[in-house]
């Protein structure tokens, strides 16, 4: 009887101990189903424990992943190798710029860029240095729409002191979505063998920064001006052009969706990647993640067709 009852309010009566007897002044016996349920930590998410691929002619073989989810609903609609460990590229940084909603309010505020220098072959950048001044808005820009590098470098280390600091808290923050398959070192995905993520919580991540307009507005935009003020005081004009092919209009939209915008990401290590935010003639949103495309071709034409086959 003892086993279906909860101590809940207040009352008077003596409660018997195995060495004595306590006043009940703070205490009573209540039924177990007063208590409240605590609420699951996916409920509102995608979630899929194997593949899901019978609903799709995606060739899966010349692909690392691929998924579609339902934000709406929350199903997942097609799912291959969804919590694969993968090299996420430019992918990234999503988690840099969510860090950088939640923790910069006024994007607006300009910042003094830190040593952002990178020396790799190949390394998209915008050619920011020490000592130059814009704003974080602008950062965020740069950040998604060419994915440069030392623009995310700079936000790092504006947030973190250090980019060892900020890897620290890109990796308490995924952990704290739910990214257990995710390990991050540096804040812009320049390939590391520790470095790695998995399409499920790439979901996770854009998923949270659906939460913040500005995101939203930055993504569709297919070129933006980027004004800036130099380290000697000269001031400098260049523009952030998107790297999305969607949003700078040159491939086709699937049929049944528009994209909206996202991310991309390329090396050699982690081939083709892409992440977008698309919508149905109905407003309906999507989320469709595809990494490891052997080529720009092959990325865009699985893109339209797992959105032409489950959406």
């Amino acid at each position: 009887m003892l086993c279906s009852l909860i101590l809940a309010g207040c009352g008077e009566e003596s409660l018997p101990l195995p060495y004595g007897s306590m006043d009940n002044n703070n205490y009573s016996l209540g039924d177990l189903k007063e208590q409240t349920t605590i609420p699951l930590f996916a409920r509102d998410l995608c979630a899929a424990a194997s593949d899901i691929t019978e609903n799709s002619t995606t060739n899966t073989g010349s692909l690392k992943s691929a998924c579609v989810y339902d934000v709406d609903d929350k199903k997942v609609l097609y799912s291959y190798n969804a919590n694969e460990h993968l090299d996420p590229a430019s992918l990234t940084k999503l988690m840099t710029v969510l860090l950088t909603f939640e923790n910069c309010p006024d994007l607006d505020q300009k910042i003094t860029v830190g040593a952002v220098s990178i020396k790799e072959d190949g390394a998209s950048l915008f050619g920011l240095k020490e000592g130059d001044r814009l704003t974080i808005r602008d950062l965020l820009y740069i950040t998604l729409l060419p994915s440069s590098n030392d623009a995310a470098l700079a936000l790092a280390l504006y947030i973190g002191g250090s980019e060892e600091a900020f890897a620290d808290m890109m990796n308490e923050r995924a952990l704290a979505l739910g990214a257990t398959n995710t390990h991050f070192v540096n804040s812009h995905g320049l390939t590391n063998p520790e470095h790695y993520t998995c399409s499920y919580d790439l979901y996770l991540m854009f998923n949270a920064l659906l939460a913040y307009p500005e995101f939203l507005e930055i993504i569709q935009t297919p070129t933006r001006t980027i004004e800036y003020m130099s380290a000697d005081g000269s001031l400098n004009t260049k523009n952030a052009k998107t790297t999305n092919q969607y949003v700078n209009g040159a491939v086709s939209q699937p049929s049944k969706v528009t994209v909206i915008g996202g991310k991309t990401g390329s090396t050699n290590a982690a081939g083709k990647c892409i992440i977008l935010y698309t919508r149905s003639g109905a407003g309906k949103p999507y989320i469709v993640v595809v990494m490891g495309a052997e080529n720009p071709e092959k990325l865009y034409e699985t893109v339209n067709r797992l959105c032409n086959d489950v959406i």
